[in-house]
């Protein structure tokens, strides 16, 4: 048992999770293409590989680089294009097929005047969710952008990619599903005007609530390989199916307010947070101590404050450790660095002391 805060991963769930997902692919007739953005770890980034996954997406170069180093050498950086990163471009296109995402005509013509070899981009198409993209209903704009690529030198018409971001403001299977469809259905004019041409469709949300993806041809959901408290209030999974959790050391106990302090704070969770009923939750304890009035109340940087029912406080003892589910485990896997296993081994993290190996 560790004396500080550490980040457990269950392979089991994580196996668990990925094959469920290429399952529902392969029956759905689309290419599964997982996003690594979440586990950032060749160790588990290995684990898709028993499932038939040759395809990967990626939120940087950084990260695209790393996983080219493990041999993974057909990667999409689902972000946009950087005309300020050709030298990066051309060496890791160097070592594999690399696409990526693009905006506008004035990107495509400065990132082809300094790249040495092919690049493919992706239209990013913004199905009225705002952070990023094409307006699907612009269509005249992403046929002139369409006309860009093909008239370039060095790029590529890699698709459409589309991210439906807003699933994640959703609070239950049928309000995702709702907003999914909504999303979907604008994608058609693109299938309409530009056949033949991928759409990729992906965040978890709508992955794991989804059974077809008409008109996408592509999926790359993430977070599902670990999944997260923030996804179960969604409705995307139950807490079974979370593979993470968090193993902190309780420190104090106040039974004039009922909370324990916990050593895990904002340095190890985030400060993502989610309002759960009349409060606001930034992790919610695991296995025999999860209820309803149980929940991680408050973080600073190193201390955690959970908020316990009479019974769960009377359980928890100073000098033991409390299991506590992250409400987003992409973040509290970039800020914890390394995993660890039930059988005693340490994997991985891109951003971590064994991200080399």
């Amino acid at each position: 048992m560790q004396p500080f805060p550490t980040l457990y991963v269950d392979l089991d769930i994580v196996r668990s999770n990925i094959a469920r997902m290429a399952s529902k692919a392969e029956k759905a007739g689309v290419e599964f293409r997982p996003h690594f953005k979440t586990h950032q770890s060749k160790a588990i980034g290995r684990i898709f590989r028993e499932y038939g996954v040759s395809g990967i997406t990626v939120s940087s170069i950084k990260m695209a680089e790393y996983f080219l180093n493990d041999g993974w050498d057909d990667i999409t950086i689902a972000f946009p294009a950087n005309a300020l990163a050709h030298e990066y471009y051309n060496k890791i296109t160097a070592n594999g097929s690399i696409k990526t995402l693009v905006i506008s005509e004035e990107v495509v013509q400065k990132i082809d005047q300094k790249l040495d070899n092919e690049l493919g981009l992706y239209i990013e198409i913004d199905p009225d969710y705002g952070r990023s993209g094409v307006p699907v209903s612009e269509l005249e704009k992403i046929k002139s952008l369409l006309n860009a690529i093909e008239g370039s030198d060095h790029c590529y018409p890699a698709g459409f990619y589309c991210h439906a971001g807003h699933t994640y403001k959703a609070r239950s299977k049928d309000e995702v599903e709702k907003i999914s469809r909504e999303a979907l259905q604008k994608l058609e004019t693109l299938r309409e005007h530009f056949p033949g041409l991928p759409i990729c469709f992906g965040d978890t949300p709508s992955c794991s609530v989804l059974d077809d993806f008409d008109p996408a041809t592509q999926i790359s959901p993430g977070n599902f390989v670990f999944y997260d408290w923030m996804q179960v209030q969604i409705g995307s999974c139950s807490p079974n199916e979370i593979a993470v959790y968090m193993q902190c050391p309780v420190i104090e106990k106040f039974s004039d307010r009922n909370q324990a302090l916990i050593h895990g704070g904002a340095v190890h969770f985030s400060k993502d947070s989610i309002q759960i009923d009349d409060y606001l939750s930034y992790g919610e304890p695991m296995l025999k101590y999860l209820s309803e009035e149980t929940y991680v109340k408050s973080l600073s940087q190193e201390h955690g404050i959970i908020q316990c029912s009479p019974d769960v406080f009377s359980k928890l003892k100073v000098g033991e450790t409390i299991q506590v589910f992250p409400i987003h485990s992409c973040l509290t896997a970039d800020l914890m660095r390394e995993y660890y296993t039930k059988d005693g081994q340490v994997l991985d993290h891109m951003n971590g002391k064994m991200g080399g190996s």
